[in-house]
């Protein structure tokens, strides 16, 4: 298979949106899920409508560290997952000079044992929280790409204070992200990105409990390979609580007090998924393992997302 250079925006951007859509199962905070979003972060595809499903996350660790980076003596063998679908339209009309876009992932199925405030429920499964981003703004230039986002997420999963089988958070949470691909090379074959996203939580439903601001960095440094259909490098992700969680006095079984933070590390690799001279869609998988946590857990996540185009395109003939 052979995909025309341009095509490779098209390829190797088609996913990095799933960073402002994807479902409440990250570790211990925010309804943000880290490590989604690497290669090329700051990037929006082109005008089409994505349909995402299924969106595979896992979250699995053993280690609870403190503020010091202290070992904790918790039983802390656990895992969160989340199985998701969604659809995102990326239009050709502009505001403020980028194209326009929106966003919508609704949770499938969760079975989310880190919701906040707890760490050794065990909920089973059910719906967790949905998010809508009703804003998604994309600007491209000769070596450059840049994105803005606003987001909203909404309580949709399970939960009721002080209970033992929450799947979702039982809070509303609004996201502002904005980031930027830079092209190393001319032929805009290797690239280099980030985005930066900023959540603020409300309380937690019947509860005084609210869960402090944050500010997470994603991106990764990679390049293209076969025309544009295969894209592979190396993503981080990095989160720090900006503002100290507020505690009801029902919730006793917190993990450890304090502002939290973590970096990760690992490969991500991304594939084209033609046939026949058609273009149906792209499989994204990635793997990180948190290398520094505080006041958190440290584990590691894995990602596989398959995004199929809902009118295939035909490939440019080589």
């Amino acid at each position: 298979m052979r995909i025309g250079a341009s095509w490779k925006a098209v390829l190797t951007g088609a996913l990095v949106w799933i960073a402002t859509v994807v479902p409440a199962q990250a570790q211990l905070n925010t309804q943000h899920i880290k490590g989604t979003v690497g290669l090329k972060a700051g990037s929006q595809p082109p005008p089409h409508i994505y349909f995402i499903a299924p969106l595979y996350y896992i979250y699995s660790t053993d280690t609870v560290k403190d503020r010091n980076g202290e070992t904790q003596p918790l039983d802390a063998s656990l895992n969160s997952q989340a199985f998701g679908a969604g659809i995102s339209v990326v239009t050709t009309r502009k505001l403020f000079g980028g194209f326009y876009g929106y966003q919508v992932l609704c949770p499938v199925g969760a079975n989310n044992r880190i919701q906040g405030t707890e760490i050794d429920a065990n909920p089973g499964a059910g719906l967790t929280d949905s998010v809508v981003a009703p804003i998604n703004l994309g600007w491209h230039f000769e070596r450059a790409d840049a994105l803005a986002s606003y987001s909203i997420f909404v309580p949709t999963g399970r939960y009721s204070d002080g209970a033992s089988n929450n799947t979702g958070f039982g809070m509303w949470g609004q996201e502002l992200g904005i980031g930027t691909t830079v092209y190393l090379t001319e032929n805009k074959q290797y690239h280099v990105a980030t985005l930066a996203t900023f959540d603020f939580q409300s309380k937690k439903e019947d509860s005084e409990t609210k869960v402090g601001n944050a500010m997470n960095l994603e991106g990764g440094i990679g390049g293209d390979f076969l025309e544009g259909g295969l894209t592979v490098g190396l993503d981080y992700y990095a989160s720090f609580k900006l503002s100290d969680d507020q505690f009801d006095i029902r919730a006793a079984n917190i993990l450890v007090r304090g502002k939290n933070k973590d970096f990760a590390l690992g490969p991500e690799v991304q594939l084209a998924l033609a046939k026949s001279g058609m273009l149906y869609g792209f499989l994204k998988v990635s793997y990180q393992w948190e290398t520094y946590a505080r006041t958190a857990t440290q584990g590691s996540a894995l990602t596989i997302t398959a995004s199929f185009l809902v009118k295939p395109l035909k490939l440019p003939t080589p």
